[in-house]
């Protein structure tokens, strides 16, 4: 069902205070204890290597500090940014060396036009803003890049087969496990409920509450041409789009399996 701009406008801030109430909370850091980098950010950064090693490097959204850890021995200069407190005291405490700010992504100024080579946003960061925030967002990483700079970012694909699916209980016949399962079923059937409301879509896009902090987000989601389209409207140009096991994807190669894509864009010098 597609939603006239004035609602999706009038729905923005609610889209900001539930993303905002679920990303301060003191539990989040639960989500990220992962530490290792994923196959596709492995893959991503090796392919373009030459764009961020040994070079001055901005990471958005680094929650725990997983990326931190690879990005910090291996660049000129490395700046991690993250909007939640809560992930910015643990970098304090557990990566002193870390040089990290708390900064929305939709406002970098503290930063000069072409003070970074490289712009690393995985996770599907970008996905937590508004429509018009994500293009804010965009344009600021296209700002802060130097001529040529390389812009590497994940984001939800509305083509993914089941991305308008709502919870689903997983069946074990471990009896620990499928208590778990049923719990978080439970959980995510009462955020995915309450969230509904917020839920869009429109020509261009929708905000969906996915399997994500179980519902509890409202996420962004667009197709390749639309990914590609405000790329180039940000003043870059797409480079290459990978699916999360790290393979690269043509135009016409079918992306129904990935729940998320990531993209890697480069800015047009001069």
């Amino acid at each position: 069902m597609s939603v006239p701009k004035q609602t999706l406008a009038a729905d923005s801030n609610q889209q900001d205070e539930q993303n905002r109430a679920v990303y301060h909370a003191h539990n989040v850091l639960w989500y990220y204890r992962r530490k290792s980098m994923l196959p596709v950010e492995v893959a991503c950064l090796q392919k373009y290597e030459s764009a961020w090693l040994g070079r001055d490097v901005l990471d958005i959204g680094v929650g725990t500090g997983r990326t931190s850890r690879f990005f910090a021995p291996r660049t000129r200069r490395y700046v991690a940014v993250d909007y939640s407190p809560v992930m910015l005291n643990y970098i304090k405490k557990h990566l002193p060396e870390i040089e990290i700010r708390q900064m929305d992504f939709r406002d970098l100024s503290e930063f000069a036009d072409g003070f970074f080579d490289f712009v690393f946003a995985t996770a599907n960061v970008i996905d937590a803003l508004t429509h018009d925030g994500r293009m804010r967002a965009l344009q600021e990483s296209c700002r802060v890049l130097r001529p040529d700079g390389v812009l590497a970012f994940s984001t939800h694909n509305l083509n993914y087969k089941s991305a308008f699916s709502g919870p689903h209980l997983e069946w074990s016949w471990n009896p620990v496990r499928l208590a778990s399962k049923t719990v978080q079923f439970v959980l995510g059937s009462w955020n995915y409920r309450r969230i509904g409301p917020l839920r869009a879509r429109t020509p261009e896009y929708a905000l969906l509450n996915d399997t994500g902090h179980f519902y509890a987000c409202l996420h962004y989601y667009a197709a390749r041409p639309t990914v590609r389209a405000q790329i180039e409207a940000a003043g870059m140009r797409l480079l290459d789009v990978f699916d999360p096991q790290g393979r690269t994807l043509a135009v016409n190669d079918d992306d129904r399996e990935d729940p998320w894509l990531l993209y890697v864009a480069q800015r047009v010098a001069g």
